[in-house]
Protein backbone atom coordinates (compact mmCIF):
# COMPACT_ATOMS: atom_id res chain seq x y z
CA UNK A 1 0.00 0.00 0.00
CA UNK A 2 2.78 2.46 0.59
CA UNK A 3 4.61 1.58 -2.86
CA UNK A 4 1.33 2.13 -4.16
CA UNK A 5 0.85 5.74 -2.18
CA UNK A 6 4.72 6.45 -3.33
CA UNK A 7 4.26 5.63 -6.97
CA UNK A 8 0.65 7.95 -6.72
CA UNK A 9 2.51 10.59 -5.54
CA UNK A 10 5.85 11.00 -7.04
CA UNK A 11 3.43 10.70 -11.13
CA UNK A 12 1.09 13.01 -9.41
CA UNK A 13 4.15 15.35 -9.12
CA UNK A 14 5.81 14.57 -12.03
CA UNK A 15 2.71 15.76 -13.68
CA UNK A 16 2.16 19.15 -11.95
CA UNK A 17 5.73 19.94 -12.67
CA UNK A 18 4.94 18.97 -16.61
CA UNK A 19 1.95 20.75 -16.51
CA UNK A 20 3.95 24.17 -15.32
CA UNK A 21 6.67 23.50 -17.64
CA UNK A 22 3.55 23.64 -20.48
CA UNK A 23 2.01 26.48 -19.29
CA UNK A 24 5.41 28.40 -19.44
CA UNK A 25 5.88 27.51 -22.78
CA UNK A 26 2.48 28.19 -23.53
CA UNK A 27 2.73 31.89 -21.93
CA UNK A 28 5.42 32.79 -23.71
CA UNK A 29 3.63 31.83 -26.96
CA UNK A 30 1.16 34.31 -25.95
CA UNK A 31 3.32 36.81 -24.85
CA UNK A 32 5.29 36.56 -27.99
CA UNK A 33 1.91 36.74 -30.84
CA UNK A 34 1.71 40.19 -28.15
CA UNK A 35 4.86 41.30 -28.94
CA UNK A 36 4.01 40.35 -32.76
CA UNK A 37 1.06 42.14 -32.70
CA UNK A 38 2.88 45.24 -30.97
CA UNK A 39 5.78 45.12 -33.89
CA UNK A 40 2.79 44.87 -36.77
CA UNK A 41 1.48 48.27 -34.63
CA UNK A 42 4.32 49.91 -34.56
CA UNK A 43 4.91 48.93 -38.41
CA UNK A 44 1.32 50.17 -39.59
CA UNK A 45 1.80 54.11 -36.90
CA UNK A 46 4.84 54.72 -39.87
CA UNK A 47 2.17 54.07 -42.44
CA UNK A 48 -0.50 56.72 -40.70
CA UNK A 49 0.18 59.60 -43.15
CA UNK A 50 -2.24 62.12 -43.80
CA UNK A 51 -1.29 64.00 -46.57
CA UNK A 52 -2.45 67.95 -47.19
CA UNK A 53 -2.23 69.55 -50.41
CA UNK A 54 -2.29 73.39 -50.46
CA UNK A 55 -4.20 75.89 -52.57
CA UNK A 56 -1.78 76.72 -55.70
CA UNK A 57 -3.21 80.28 -55.51
CA UNK A 58 -2.36 80.53 -52.22
CA UNK A 59 1.27 81.60 -51.53
CA UNK A 60 1.61 81.94 -47.63
CA UNK A 61 2.94 78.04 -47.33
CA UNK A 62 4.38 78.94 -44.09
CA UNK A 63 1.57 80.49 -42.60
CA UNK A 64 -0.39 77.21 -43.61
CA UNK A 65 2.11 75.26 -41.81
CA UNK A 66 2.03 77.14 -38.60
CA UNK A 67 -1.69 76.88 -38.72
CA UNK A 68 -1.78 73.29 -39.15
CA UNK A 69 0.63 72.47 -36.29
CA UNK A 70 -1.74 75.09 -33.89
CA UNK A 71 -4.44 73.20 -34.42
CA UNK A 72 -3.01 70.55 -31.73
CA UNK A 73 -4.01 67.31 -33.57
CA UNK A 74 -1.82 66.32 -35.43
CA UNK A 75 2.31 66.27 -36.02
CA UNK A 76 4.37 67.87 -39.08
CA UNK A 77 6.57 65.30 -40.40
CA UNK A 78 7.42 66.95 -44.09
CA UNK A 79 6.73 69.86 -45.64
CA UNK A 80 7.25 69.65 -49.69
CA UNK A 81 7.02 72.93 -51.65
CA UNK A 82 5.52 73.07 -55.58
CA UNK A 83 9.15 73.03 -56.86
CA UNK A 84 10.11 69.86 -54.85
CA UNK A 85 6.73 68.12 -55.66
CA UNK A 86 7.24 68.80 -59.14
CA UNK A 87 10.86 67.28 -59.11
CA UNK A 88 9.85 64.17 -56.87
CA UNK A 89 7.16 63.78 -59.91
CA UNK A 90 9.80 63.90 -62.60
CA UNK A 91 11.61 61.47 -60.44
CA UNK A 92 9.22 58.53 -60.21
CA UNK A 93 8.23 59.60 -63.81
CA UNK A 94 11.21 60.17 -66.28
CA UNK A 95 9.34 60.40 -68.87
CA UNK A 96 8.35 63.84 -67.17
CA UNK A 97 11.55 65.27 -68.65
CA UNK A 98 11.20 64.87 -72.48
CA UNK A 99 7.61 67.05 -72.24
CA UNK A 100 8.47 71.13 -72.42
CA UNK A 101 5.56 72.59 -70.36
CA UNK A 102 6.33 76.05 -69.65
CA UNK A 103 5.84 76.66 -65.56
CA UNK A 104 5.47 73.22 -65.22
CA UNK A 105 6.11 73.12 -61.78
CA UNK A 106 3.36 75.74 -60.87
CA UNK A 107 0.71 72.96 -62.19
CA UNK A 108 2.10 70.72 -59.14
CA UNK A 109 0.98 71.61 -55.25
CA UNK A 110 2.66 72.28 -52.29
CA UNK A 111 1.69 69.44 -49.76
CA UNK A 112 2.34 68.71 -46.54
CA UNK A 113 2.77 64.82 -44.87
CA UNK A 114 1.27 64.62 -40.85
CA UNK A 115 0.27 62.24 -38.70
CA UNK A 116 -2.46 62.14 -35.92
CA UNK A 117 -1.23 62.96 -32.15
CA UNK A 118 -4.42 60.68 -30.64
CA UNK A 119 -5.39 57.19 -31.58
CA UNK A 120 -7.08 57.87 -35.23
CA UNK A 121 -10.51 56.33 -34.57
CA UNK A 122 -13.43 57.47 -36.67
CA UNK A 123 -14.61 60.41 -34.47
CA UNK A 124 -10.68 61.46 -34.87
CA UNK A 125 -10.63 61.88 -38.31
CA UNK A 126 -13.45 63.43 -39.18
CA UNK A 127 -13.10 66.03 -35.94
CA UNK A 128 -9.52 66.46 -37.69
CA UNK A 129 -10.95 66.50 -41.48
CA UNK A 130 -13.56 69.48 -40.32
CA UNK A 131 -10.37 71.27 -38.48
CA UNK A 132 -7.52 71.33 -41.13
CA UNK A 133 -10.38 71.86 -44.02
CA UNK A 134 -10.74 75.34 -42.13
CA UNK A 135 -7.83 76.50 -42.90
CA UNK A 136 -7.21 79.18 -45.40
CA UNK A 137 -5.04 77.63 -48.23
CA UNK A 138 -5.91 73.98 -47.91
CA UNK A 139 -6.85 72.77 -51.00
CA UNK A 140 -7.55 69.03 -49.83
CA UNK A 141 -6.68 66.65 -47.21
CA UNK A 142 -6.05 62.49 -48.35
CA UNK A 143 -4.97 59.47 -46.57
CA UNK A 144 -5.55 55.69 -46.48
CA UNK A 145 -8.81 54.70 -44.30
CA UNK A 146 -8.15 50.62 -44.50
CA UNK A 147 -4.96 51.71 -43.06
CA UNK A 148 -6.23 54.01 -40.33
CA UNK A 149 -8.88 51.19 -39.41
CA UNK A 150 -6.33 48.63 -38.99
CA UNK A 151 -4.03 50.42 -37.14
CA UNK A 152 -7.21 51.20 -34.47
CA UNK A 153 -8.31 47.57 -34.54
CA UNK A 154 -4.39 46.60 -33.64
CA UNK A 155 -4.61 49.11 -30.68
CA UNK A 156 -7.91 48.29 -29.50
CA UNK A 157 -6.63 44.51 -29.55
CA UNK A 158 -3.19 45.12 -27.44
CA UNK A 159 -5.34 47.63 -25.18
CA UNK A 160 -7.34 44.14 -24.51
CA UNK A 161 -4.50 41.85 -24.24
CA UNK A 162 -2.58 44.29 -21.15
CA UNK A 163 -6.27 44.79 -19.73
CA UNK A 164 -6.27 40.92 -19.20
CA UNK A 165 -2.77 40.54 -18.68
CA UNK A 166 -2.92 43.00 -15.74
CA UNK A 167 -5.89 41.34 -13.98
CA UNK A 168 -4.63 38.06 -14.33
CA UNK A 169 -1.15 38.98 -12.76
CA UNK A 170 -3.10 40.90 -10.20
CA UNK A 171 -5.06 37.56 -9.13
CA UNK A 172 -2.43 35.58 -9.21
CA UNK A 173 -0.33 38.01 -6.82
CA UNK A 174 -3.04 38.32 -4.43
CA UNK A 175 -3.30 34.33 -4.44
CA UNK A 176 -0.01 33.69 -4.13
CA UNK A 177 0.31 35.83 -1.16
CA UNK A 178 -2.40 34.33 0.72
CA UNK A 179 -0.75 30.76 -0.25
CA UNK A 180 2.80 31.93 1.46
CA UNK A 181 0.93 33.11 4.40
CA UNK A 182 -0.69 30.38 4.79
CA UNK A 183 2.18 28.23 4.61
CA UNK A 184 4.32 30.62 7.44
CA UNK A 185 1.04 30.12 9.52
CA UNK A 186 1.62 26.42 9.53
CA UNK A 187 4.25 24.18 11.17
CA UNK A 188 8.08 24.29 9.99
CA UNK A 189 7.76 21.61 7.46
CA UNK A 190 5.26 22.87 5.65
CA UNK A 191 7.69 26.53 5.19
CA UNK A 192 10.35 23.70 4.16
CA UNK A 193 7.70 22.38 1.68
CA UNK A 194 6.70 25.79 0.09
CA UNK A 195 10.61 26.14 -0.20
CA UNK A 196 10.88 22.53 -1.88
CA UNK A 197 7.63 23.76 -4.53
CA UNK A 198 9.25 27.10 -5.34
CA UNK A 199 12.62 25.87 -6.80
CA UNK A 200 10.96 22.95 -8.01
CA UNK A 201 8.11 25.25 -10.14
CA UNK A 202 10.75 27.21 -11.14
CA UNK A 203 13.23 24.66 -12.99
CA UNK A 204 9.68 22.90 -14.43
CA UNK A 205 8.95 26.37 -15.72
CA UNK A 206 12.78 27.21 -16.73
CA UNK A 207 12.71 23.85 -18.51
CA UNK A 208 9.78 24.44 -20.30
CA UNK A 209 11.21 27.99 -21.49
CA UNK A 210 14.04 25.54 -22.97
CA UNK A 211 12.32 22.96 -24.68
CA UNK A 212 10.23 25.31 -26.43
CA UNK A 213 12.81 27.75 -27.35
CA UNK A 214 14.70 24.18 -28.36
CA UNK A 215 11.58 23.63 -30.81
CA UNK A 216 11.27 27.28 -32.00
CA UNK A 217 15.41 27.02 -32.91
CA UNK A 218 14.63 23.51 -34.62
CA UNK A 219 11.59 24.92 -36.97
CA UNK A 220 13.51 28.49 -37.31
CA UNK A 221 10.28 30.33 -35.48
CA UNK A 222 11.38 33.87 -34.16
CA UNK A 223 10.60 34.27 -30.47
CA UNK A 224 10.21 38.42 -30.22
CA UNK A 225 10.43 38.31 -26.32
CA UNK A 226 13.41 40.71 -24.46
CA UNK A 227 15.06 38.89 -21.63
CA UNK A 228 13.24 40.68 -19.46
CA UNK A 229 9.92 39.21 -20.25
CA UNK A 230 11.18 35.87 -20.58
CA UNK A 231 12.89 36.07 -17.10
CA UNK A 232 9.49 37.74 -16.07
CA UNK A 233 7.11 34.48 -17.15
CA UNK A 234 9.12 32.18 -15.51
CA UNK A 235 8.72 33.20 -11.95
CA UNK A 236 5.04 33.72 -13.01
CA UNK A 237 4.20 30.21 -13.83
CA UNK A 238 6.15 29.48 -11.32
CA UNK A 239 3.81 31.10 -8.97
CA UNK A 240 0.90 30.09 -10.39
CA UNK A 241 1.92 26.38 -9.80
CA UNK A 242 2.14 27.05 -6.22
CA UNK A 243 -1.07 28.56 -5.77
CA UNK A 244 -2.87 25.65 -7.42
CA UNK A 245 -0.75 22.99 -5.46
Amino acid sequence: MNNSQSIIKTVSNVVKLSVIAILCAFCILISNHYYQIKNYSVKLSKELNIIIFFDKNFKEDVSVNEAIEATGVVFLKEYVNAQEAYLKAVEKNPFLKDISISDAAKSIQAYAVVSPKSIPDEDFLSAMRTTLESIPGVDEIVFNMDVFKQYVEVENLLSFYRKIFFIFIIIIFVLFVFKCIFFIMESESSMKKLVINVFSYLLSSACGFLILWTVCVYVQHTLLLDDVAILSIIPFTASLGIVLD
